[in-house]
């Protein structure tokens, strides 16, 4: 044998790989033209309120009094305090533990802070109570008494109301079944 009568195998070879080379080609350019990308869900948007729990959390976080006066609380800065919300509270059951509050800056999304963490600036999160945060400034200087409560939004009453009467005007069809009869008839 010589090493001329494998020559023709070489070039089936390199044919082979051409003719693959351009098979793939086609499906990629085939299915890149006549596919239909699938329509696409709606966009998600984000919750402008904040909801809050609709249950009871001081079975699960332990009731703590809240002592508060009246007179720290009006002497708040009104116009500083709206800049922020309070979206939750997890109180501590032990004085001696640390709780965290969910706020939201200027409407921006609600972040977690742990007492005594900045919130803005040179604010910082001083206390949590069962339904309250107290804000005040970390400063020691002319600042330290600007101190306010935020408290979280109270619970929306549910929307009562009367269900028709059977049989009334103003009750809606009742839809059957395709093949069911009403009650009251006989199929026949």
């Amino acid at each position: 044998m010589s090493a001329d009568d494998n020559r023709p195998m070489v070039s089936r070879l390199f044919a082979l790989l051409v003719w693959a080379l351009v098979a793939g080609t086609c499906v990629f350019w085939g299915l890149r033209l006549l596919a239909h990308p699938s329509p696409h869900g709606a966009p998600v948007v984000a919750i402008g309120a904040f909801t809050t729990g609709r249950s009871d959390m001081s079975r699960l976080l332990g009731p703590t009094p809240v002592v508060q006066s009246s007179e720290a609380t009006a002497v708040a800065a009104p116009e500083l305090s709206a800049r922020f919300r309070l979206a939750g509270v997890m109180a501590p059951k032990r004085p001696s533990e640390q709780g965290l509050a969910v706020i939201s800056v200027d409407g921006n999304p609600p972040r977690v802070y742990r007492v005594g963490a900045l919130i803005d600036g040179d604010l910082m999160l001083r206390d949590v109570s069962l339904r309250t945060a107290t804000v005040a400034s970390s400063r020691n200087g002319n600042d330290a008494g600007v101190e306010f409560v935020l408290e979280m939004p109270s619970i929306a009453a549910a929307a009562t109301g009367v269900l028709p009467q059977l049989g009334s005007a103003t009750a809606p069809d009742v839809i059957l079944a395709p093949g069911a009869a009403p009650r009251g008839e006989l199929s026949r």
